[in-house]
């Protein structure tokens, strides 16, 4: 994996050459660093044999999916770092991997794993920066995906609120068996968020993502433009920080996969419900339950999903 991501990761030193002017740029101090570590059980169902890698990509179909319904157990990590260099910039590096097994039913089985390393500099009042994402996924038990992107983003934030702007540019990697998959995809997310806007909430956060994905062969029926649009509200109940949010994404194909039937167009509701409790200073109880149903001119990818999680979360 490392050495499909070589050439990536090979941009790093450069930007950082650039960014000093040919001058090369040294760490100071570490400014921060974040680990968290989740582990917990659940139990999810799909009506249909298909799969979504994150809220904002394309409903893909996989013939192989049997068993669409078990429990799972799953853990992941999470970890980041930051530090200051010369010239007012500041370099992170961020990195997380998710496993989830259902012993019973191994069509559930799921792993990614993804580094983004990247490079920032104040800019228009805010933060601006330059970053790598790169990721590899497996699904069912037999690998997926492998992803790598290049990121542009710009971020202001004060006490009260935050702006983000963030541009992705990625090229998508299959193996053999779904080389036809191959694709590049860009996207813009607009990012609104609000901290203690009022006495009973915490916080509010609002986003919005375009994308269009164009296959790499050329197949219109594997491209698309799509829409996704999020809201979340945040407020403390009972001991605990709640969260509940909704979410529409819309997509487009260029053609239809079936002659004589319509271009296909799917539409997507998301509902997000999570509660935290805090167990220790440095760990949590998390509930949380997602649901999604997915409705398509193309009725093979019609699906309802749901899933109940209960995890223990340790931050260091």
């Amino acid at each position: 994996m490392l050495c499909r991501w070589s050439g990536a990761l090979a941009l790093f030193p450069l930007c950082a050459l650039v960014a000093g002017h040919g001058a090369p740029a040294c760490a100071q101090s570490l400014v921060s660093s974040q680990l968290q570590i989740d582990t917990g059980i659940g139990h999810e169902a799909q009506s249909a044999p298909v799969f979504q890698l994150t809220p904002e990509s394309t409903i893909v179909y996989l013939d192989d999916l049997k068993h669409l319904s078990g429990e799972h157990v799953r853990t992941s990590v999470q970890a980041s770092a930051e530090w200051a260099w010369d010239k007012g910039f500041t370099v992170s590096l961020a990195g997380d991997a998710t496993l989830k097994k259902s012993p019973a039913k191994p069509d559930l089985d799921y792993q990614t794993v993804s580094v983004q390393p990247s490079l920032m500099h104040p800019l228009w009042g805010g933060s601006g920066g330059v970053g790598v994402n790169l990721q590899t996924f497996d699904v069912g038990g037999a690998h997926f995906r492998d992803s790598t992107g290049l990121i542009l983003n710009w971020t202001r934030a004060d006490a009260e609120s935050m702006w983000g702007v963030v541009a992705e540019i990625s090229e998508y990697r299959h193996g053999a068996d779904l080389l036809d998959m191959d694709a590049t995809s860009r996207s813009l997310l607009l990012l609104r968020q609000y901290t203690d806007p009022c006495k009973a909430i915490t916080g509010l956060d609002f986003s919005a993502i375009v994308g269009r994905e164009e296959n790499r062969w050329g197949y219109a029926d594997l491209s698309n433009r799509s829409a996704l649009l999020s809201a979340t509200v945040h407020w403390s109940m009972w001991g605990g920080d709640w969260s509940f949010g909704r979410s529409y994404r819309r997509a487009v194909f260029d053609e239809s996969a079936f002659e004589g039937e319509p271009v296909r167009m799917d539409a997507t509701h998301m509902t997000d419900l999570s509660a935290q409790w805090p167990l220790t200073s440095k760990v949590s109880l998390r509930v949380e339950m997602n649901d999604s149903v997915s409705r398509s001119t193309t009725r093979l990818y019609d699906n309802n999903f749901r899933q109940f999680s209960v995890t223990l979360r340790t931050q260091i």
